[in-house]
């Protein structure tokens, strides 16, 4: 029996790769040396150091169920034989009960890893990791981190280091292990040891040694200079959260993340709110409540500042994820000195026309109070007809407003009175009425320090029902998936991200996390339906621009994406957007550096490209309400569950699965112009963006949930929620 190849692989040979006749043959520059034998081990092991990096090493050890007077110094005779025909063991064989106590297991065995009876029928692997040089942790978390996902199966971790404490780093010398005691004492100081999935006594010697190399050629790709440690002492700190997240479902990866900080987390928020009470569960994720009056009116400001200052406790940043606090959670940073991007700059970012402005179009963007005011806009007479001349189509939305609520694409002028009248009636603001932009639609998301890029994406976003030839000006832009990494060029990537870096910089953004929307106007890529899967591929020759291309600004995000988009990239680069928002509202840039280092991995042949970072290719994909009424279960089971079940062929390949949804919740096919979502996974493939782009759309039609339709509800069910916006507030 081989071991199989990593998932997304396809198997040529054991391990994905033509049979070798020699354990040397399958090494490579971050290879471990093939096996010989240790001269002093009490129990069958195996041990090596292996640099991985500069920051660390790692120490890959294999338990074999076997006497150590079966191991032999040099290389098996036949190595493609299994070896438990070459040692004879097998189910039957005597366990390690008689054996003289390991050191080496016993120190596992303390921290919780190993087993308490080791099986005579499996071969068991570790690995120690040992960052290279002392330092203080600036995230305690950092193994679960970047170890999400892999591969291969864990069985348990073991991750000791406390948030801002100090480690003493251990330098052994690279090569074999030649003491069980040392084996222990590497685990006695390790910053964190991985039990792996048991493997059969039926591998092979070569498919171990393939198997030793997959791990460590991984393990460089997840931990290649991702900064574990800082070099100085790192402060306590404590920030507030302006409004808590409205759940745990929206709020856990934020009261986690600052946690694993060791930032102390104040909440400040409505009384009432469900972590207000002093349980100790609440008590887990946040260290105080603040109550305090929120209404948006002209005193919330100085509410909010009453609430901090009387806190007996320094506070050091505040920071919020809702949208319609910015400004006001910039002013109060303004007042008490604390760190934060001018609030003009956020009076900006949440005024869609003067953000439009920054890259303004000359006569064909404007701003109306009302459909009146939109008729003498438009009349002969009116002195501004010169000004504006709107050219179809065009886009018509609030000028305060978020999650496509309310926005509309236009084609004629006897439709634009019917936008209007649609965006002035969300959040009681004004309409702007600007161009749209063709091309693709993509997420630009950054990380700055003082207008320095740590950290940017780009995920491309397919077209929705509004980007149809057809759509009217009831077709809502609401996404239907999202895919990581970006399909467009180099090029154009390069473009976005340089031309809405300058316009955050410039508009006064220079530290902080951002979240921007924008389109690629006279892009080489379009989507296409192409082998079955619609995607960005390159156009025809006769059907490439004839100027190049340029990136158009759609909105600007002073925050990071939603829950819903802000998870998967930790997942897919191993970046937390949420870690990085605290780190700079405590003004704490040091480890806001430290934190933005995604994976090494690279899809692909082309190791230059700008797929550099992600682990895999990942399909966002939002499931909408199927119906309006109200929700059943009828298996009992959570509908993402229920499929991961019914399809065991799709399972493994679902990362993550939220339902927003429980039985007798009430859903609305639409809320305030954009479609209602019940859920939505994120879907992931190590074999291509084609086959994720399939794999998402296969969930998206295997996905099933009942709404009752209200005349059949039944009227004993309690009135649940409409369900449309996960994080409470606008954001993803």
């Amino acid at each position: 029996m081989a071991v199989g190849p990593f998932p997304g692989e396809r198997a040529t040979g054991s391990l994905g790769h033509k049979p070798t006749t020699s354990i040397s043959s399958v090494t490579s520059t971050c290879s471990p040396r093939p096996f010989s034998r240790p001269s002093n081990l009490s129990r069958p092991l195996f041990g090596e150091i292996i640099p991985v990096c500069d920051l660390y090493s790692i120490a890959n050890v294999v338990v074999f169920p076997s006497s150590p007077s079966s191991l032999s110094s040099s290389p098996p005779q036949s190595p493609s034989r299994p070896y438990s025909q070459q040692h004879g063991t097998g189910t039957g064989t005597v366990s390690h009960e008689n054996t003289p106590p390991s050191p080496f297991i016993e120190a596992l065995q303390n921290i919780g890893l190993g087993s308490p009876s080791w099986s005579a029928s499996a071969i068991s692997v570790f690995t120690i990791i040992l960052p290279t040089a002392n330092g203080y942790v600036t995230r305690s978390d950092f193994l679960k981190l970047r170890l999400q996902d892999f591969p291969y199966k864990i069985l348990r971790s073991y991750e000791p280091l406390r948030p801002l404490q100090k480690y003493i780093a251990t330098s052994p010398t690279p090569g074999p292990v030649t003491s069980e005691y040392d084996l222990a004492s590497l685990v006695d100081s390790a910053a964190g040891v991985v039990q792996w999935e048991d493997l059969p006594t039926s591998v092979s010697f070569v498919d171990l040694e393939v198997y030793r190399t997959r791990l460590t050629e991984e393990l460089r790709d997840r931990l290649h200079n991702a900064p574990w440690l800082s070099s100085t002492p790192i402060p306590r700190k404590r920030v507030a959260l302006i409004r808590g997240r409205p759940n745990i479902t929206a709020g856990g990866p934020v009261y986690r993340a600052a946690k694993a900080l060791g930032l102390d987390l104040v909440i400040v928020d409505e009384e009432g709110h469900w972590l207000q009470a002093d349980t100790e569960e609440n008590k887990m994720h946040r260290e105080a409540f603040l109550g305090t009056d929120m209404t948006e009116d002209a005193g919330v400001v100085d509410r909010i500042i009453e609430s901090i200052v009387s806190y007996p406790l320094p506070i050091h940043g505040v920071f919020t994820l809702s949208d319609n606090f910015f400004v006001a959670v910039a002013q109060v940073a303004e007042a008490l000195g604390l760190p934060a991007s001018p609030v003009s700059a956020f009076e900006t970012s949440v005024d869609k026309y003067r953000s439009r402005l920054l890259q303004n179009v000359p006569g064909q963007t404007a701003r109306v109070s009302s459909v009146e005011e939109l008729e003498s806009l438009l009349s002969a007479g009116s002195s501004q007809q010169a000004e504006f001349i709107p050219r179809f189509p065009v886009i018509v939305k609030p000028t305060k407003g978020w999650s496509s609520e309310c926005v509309s694409k236009v084609n004629n002028l006897g439709d634009l009175a019917t936008a209007v009248q649609k965006a002035t009636s969300r959040h009681g603001s004004a309409a702007v009425i600007e161009p749209f932009f063709d091309g693709p639609e993509m997420d630009v998301n950054f990380v700055l320090l003082d207008g320095e890029i740590l950290f940017s994406e780009i995920a491309d976003e397919p077209p929705c029902d509004a980007d149809s030839r057809s759509a009217t000006v009831h077709s809502t832009f609401s996404p239907e998936a999202l895919t990581l990494p970006s399909a467009l060029p180099s090029d154009e990537q390069d473009i976005a991200k340089s031309t809405l870096r300058d316009i955050l910089v410039n508009i006064g953004f220079c530290t902080g996390v951002f979240h921007v929307e924008a389109r690629m106007v006279n892009s080489s890529f379009e989507y296409r339906k192409q082998d079955d899967v619609v995607d960005l591929v390159r156009k025809h020759s006769q059907s490439l621009p004839d100027s190049g291309a340029e990136c158009k600004l759609i909105e600007i995000n002073a925050r990071p994406p939603g829950y819903r988009v802000t998870v998967p990239t930790r997942h897919t680069y191993g970046v937390d957007y949420f870690v990085a928002h605290m780190l700079a509202a405590a003004g704490d840039k040091n480890r806001l550096r430290l934190t933005t280092k995604p994976y090494a991995h690279v899809l692909g042949d082309n190791i230059n490209d700008a797929q550099r970072g992600a682990q895999y290719w990942s399909r966002l994909v939002y499931i909408p309400a199927p119906a309006a009424g109200t929700v059943q279960w009828p298996s009992k089971l959570a509908p993402c569950e229920a499929l991961k079940r019914q399809r065991p062929d799709l399972a493994d390949k679902i990362v993550l699965g939220v339902d927003y949804c429980v039985p007798g919740d009430k859903v609305e096919l639409y809320t305030d112009g954009a479609r209602t979502y019940v859920a939505h996974l994120l879907v992931v493939s190590r074999e291509s963006r084609k086959d994720v782009i399939r794999l998402g759309d296969e969930v998206q039609k295997a996905f099933a949930i009942d709404v009752e339709a209200p005349s059949k509800a039944s009227s004993e069910l309690s009135d649940g929620e409409t369900m449309v916006d996960l994080d409470g507030d606008g954001s993803e």
